[in-house]
């Protein structure tokens, strides 16, 4: 299998799969429209925002899941970021490593660009991101729930 990252930015014909990934994994209970969140993304990618960079893995050349970079993504903590979010890997795709392969992508990215820590918040998949080397920081609270808030330091030993 060959698998290839690209962001929406080089592959804007992606926008609607991740709006519709974006929706089903975290806005579809919040009762939020589909077309809302295609409109969002639409316009985010328009606006060509760096801190909203959503990468697509490809395998074989078809779309199996989706991570963003965002400035901020936790209500109340502004003073953390860039965030890593909206990591989803479609259902038939899962068990794979294929959400290992997104991480490490954003991670590769995002030091591209010169970020030295990247965050990410997590109601229970914190053993999933411990697994790709990051680390705890604190307990906080998401829509009224618990949720881990992690961290990636990024910045290259001897740097």
């Amino acid at each position: 299998m060959r698998y290839r990252i690209v962001s929406t930015s080089e592959r804007p014909d992606l926008a609607v799969t991740t709006a519709t990934w974006r929706w089903s994994g975290f806005f579809r209970e919040r009762g939020v429209p589909v077309e809302e969140v295609i409109r969002y993304e639409r316009d985010h990618l328009a606006a060509g925002s760096p801190m909203l960079r959503t990468l697509v893995l490809l395998a074989d050349g078809e779309p199996v899941g989706m991570v963003s970079l965002l400035s901020n993504d936790l209500e109340g903590r502004p003073d953390l970021g860039p965030w890593l979010g909206d990591l989803f890997v479609e259902a038939r795709f899962r068990g794979r490593g294929h959400a290992l392969r997104l991480i490490a992508g954003l991670e590769a990215s995002a030091r591209a660009d010169g970020v030295e820590r990247l965050w990410l918040y997590t109601e229970d998949a914190a053993g999933l991101y411990r697994k790709a080397g990051w680390s705890e920081a604190e307990t906080a609270v998401s829509g009224g729930k618990p949720v881990r808030v992690l961290y990636r330091d990024l910045k290259r030993e001897g740097s």
